[in-house]
């Protein structure tokens, strides 16, 4: 069990989130199968939330889940961060916010979000500040290992000292994009940093159940990206539960009602063909 902030958290295994593929019919899909310790959407950008563009408001719309969820906001400036999550605690019924400070795609990068907040770690720790001031949900952050160099261990100790509920640390730069292995060799060394009590998630490459439970000997939680669309199953995998009539097969089938039941018509496609990829 985990604990964040005020949350207990049942499973020590959760869904990364990913851009195109943590939408609400993913999140939906995984909830119904169950054994994930909470689920967080895919990147939100904090300005977007803050003038509440409709685009953006589609992204964040509300479900019925039994697994807690979180919201993803990515940004470069500490303002849209206070509004987007102001909105979050008073329209939403996200259980708590989750700040990317790791994405490494370009068009982020470009407008200082993302990563590139890696390398600035001033202004990093004063977007944390000002969210925690401004929220009475847990926040957590997710990072890698730096940008070009690795920093994480300035990183890490600057967000707990800030407060962060929660650290997840993907085992790459930024400079990686999600090419060479993970550097999984880090996680050691950044738990010893890193006070006891400080929930501290692992991510990258985790492909199979017996993987990540070796994984969670070193870090609190392990978080599983492109291995849990590969196989939605793998969570429960992990918990040793029975998923009892469920296989790949009624994965493919309940995904493709998910999308009709969510998408309009011209959008179904798109939706299917972006988790076709790792399929």
């Amino acid at each position: 069990m985990l604990k964040i902030g005020n949350l207990e958290i049942k499973h020590r295994a959760m869904p990364a989130p990913l851009a195109s593929i943590t939408d609400i019919v993913f999140r939906k899909l995984l909830d119904e199968i169950g054994c994930a310790g909470y689920m967080v959407t895919e990147m939100i950008s904090a300005e977007g939330l803050r003038r509440q563009k409709a685009k953006t408001l589609d992204m964040i719309r509300p479900g019925d889940f039994k697994t807690p969820q979180f919201i993803q906001l990515f940004g470069a400036e500490p303002q849209p961060f206070v509004d987007a999550v102001k909105y979050v605690e008073n329209q939403t019924a996200f259980y708590g916010v989750d700040i990317n400070m790791g994405c490494p795609a370009n068009k982020v990068i470009k407008k200082g979000g993302g990563a590139a907040l890696l390398k600035s770690p001033k202004l990093a720790a004063t977007i944390l500040r000002e969210v925690k001031r401004n929220t009475r949900l847990p926040v957590t952050v997710k990072v890698r290992l730096g940008f070009t160099k690795e920093n994480v261990f300035e990183i890490v100790k600057m967000l707990e000292e800030e407060g962060a509920d929660a650290i997840a640390v993907h085992f790459r730069l930024q400079s990686d994009g999600y090419g060479d292995k993970a550097k999984w060799h880090y996680a050691p060394l950044i738990r010893e940093k890193l006070n006891k009590n400080t929930v501290f998630i692992g991510n990258g490459d985790v492909k199979t159940a017996a993987e990540a439970r070796e994984k969670m000997k070193v870090v609190d939680g392990v978080m599983i990206g492109r291995g849990a669309v590969n196989n939605p199953l793998i969570f429960a995998e992990i918990a040793g539960a029975n998923p009892g009539k469920l296989n790949m097969k009624w994965v493919v089938q309940r995904l493709l009602e998910l999308i009709e039941e969510h998408y309009e018509p011209d959008f179904q496609l798109p939706r299917i063909k972006a988790y076709a990829c790792f399929l």
